[in-house]
């Protein structure tokens, strides 16, 4: 071997051993497994609740100040079902489902956008009379949680997240896994995202819930996430929502609504000094290493915990352990 591709050589291997120590660093502990025994049950009383011209759907338990679990795509209160009963002592504990998700309606006018859910939880809020909330958030969940800590930071007592698009448009896309990259370029057009979401139900199927939750669910768990994209027409829900898929046009440099709703939630997030609880796992989905990485350098008062493998659903993967933690950090809030 000649001495410049010694030199090559030995760069190549430096640069890949930095990598590792990087990712060690995000990743440092123990890579704890999936946790077993993990309930499919939902043994809680459904509640309604009229707001306008919409229905919410919701469940809750407890009593003290409030903690509100807000699911993500293509999710409903049924992602929380292990977490509810374990942090619900002196603690009032609710999880609603997003208009078009679960039970609760889907507008007539299809219009189920980020402002129009923010107003869905503002009212949600107001009706219920909650004060000094906590927000518990994941993936749309956590776009709406996040304007309203950003916008109502005087009614929010701390934030705990995990899968979330908190950072600038190009540091998200560019962290994505290709498989979340090449499904985006199939969905990134109003009629590919139509043609996947609404004709072929992606969200309705077995294997996308896999896919989300990174393990393969007991039987009973599947209609939960499932049956409500029977439907046809709330399939729609899922299309007329916020759209990561247009930055797949310009991977994240260019100009799009959701480019600009994530510059004004990262910059937000940036100067909130809400206490922040950040759970993520290896190797994630919408937080991959870059992503924990960003939250590290940007996010003031923040406690960061890792939880070990796991993928988009970490509450089907680690409940107990988020649980756990979640109780010990909110006994440190003011």
């Amino acid at each position: 071997m000649s001495t410049n591709n010694k030199i090559l050589l030995f760069l190549a291997l430096s640069f890949f051993a930095f990598q590792n120590i990087k990712a060690q660093s995000v990743y440092e502990g123990k890579k704890t497994k999936v946790e077993k025994d993990i309930s499919a049950d939902f043994p809680f009383e459904s509640k309604f609740i009229d707001l306008g011209t919409d229905t919410v759907h919701y469940v809750e338990s407890g009593e003290g100040d409030p903690i509100i679990l807000l699911h993500g795509l293509p999710a409903n209160a049924y992602l929380w079902r292990n977490i509810i009963p374990n942090i619900d002592d002196n603690k009032k504990v609710i999880a609603l489902d997003f208009l078009g998700f679960g039970k609760s309606s889907f507008p007539k006018d299809r219009n189920v956008s980020v402002e129009v859910q923010y107003k869905m939880l503002t009212d949600f809020i107001e009706a219920k009379q909650l004060k000094n909330v906590t927000l518990f958030i994941q993936d749309i969940g956590s776009i709406v949680g996040m304007l309203y800590a950003i916008r109502e930071p005087q009614n929010v007592k701390g934030m705990a997240l995990f899968e979330a698009p908190f950072m600038p448009a190009d540091v998200m896309y560019d962290q994505l896994p290709f498989s979340f990259k090449a499904f985006m370029k199939l969905t990134r057009t109003k009629k590919g995202n139509e043609k996947w979401m609404v004709k072929k139900n992606f969200a309705g199927k077995k294997l996308a819930v896999n896919f989300f939750t990174g393990r393969k669910l007991p039987k009973e768990a599947y209609p939960h996430y499932t049956q409500p994209w029977d439907e046809k027409e709330r399939r729609y829900a899922i299309t007329n929502g916020p759209d990561p898929a247009v930055l797949s046009y310009t991977k994240g440099k260019g100009e799009s609504d959701f480019a600009t709703l994530l510059d004004t939630i990262s910059n937000g997030m940036k100067e909130t000094r809400i206490p922040i609880l950040y759970f993520y796992a290896k190797k994630g989905l919408v937080n991959r290493k870059k992503a924990v990485e960003y939250a590290k350098e940007n996010f003031n008062n923040a406690t960061f915990v890792y939880l070990g493998k796991g993928k988009h659903f970490l509450t089907e993967s680690h409940p107990k352990q988020i649980s756990q933690k979640f109780n010990f950090w909110f006994e440190t809030l003011k």
